[in-house]
């Protein structure tokens, strides 16, 4: 369980799916809003969005962000800039029954383990 699902209440928790493996979360559009704002709230970055349709088969991807920040050291504006892409991305893209959302999110702490890149 990463950072964000911690934070998440259950409410939003029992109406998302699972990805195959039950490693991600697939959450329904207004629960995804929620848990964004939840996500500033905690100062956890939400790095990246996809959405996705939910077949009896599986997942398929609809779309997915494409926005990207460099981080210069300032963890609370790091946040706030991929938060509100996120939240923007979301909107531009309502998709409502059958669908759901991948948010790509990570704390500071789990930011700082991440092995450094050359």
């Amino acid at each position: 369980m990463d950072d964000l699902e911690k934070i998440l209440p259950n409410e939003i928790l029992d109406l998302a799916a699972r990805t195959e493996g039950g490693k991600e979360l697939v959450i329904p559009f207004a629960e995804t809003l929620q848990a964004i704002e939840l996500a500033n709230k905690y100062l956890i970055a939400v790095l990246g969005v996809e959405a996705l349709r939910i077949l009896d088969t599986g997942l398929d991807v609809e779309t997915y962000s494409g926005y990207e920040f460099n981080f210069d050291g300032d963890w609370p504006n790091f946040v706030r800039l991929n938060n509100d892409a996120s939240l923007e991305f979301v909107n531009e893209n309502p998709f409502g029954k059958g669908y759901g959302y991948i948010l790509t999110a990570t704390s500071e702490a789990e930011f700082k383990a991440l092995p450094k890149q050359i």
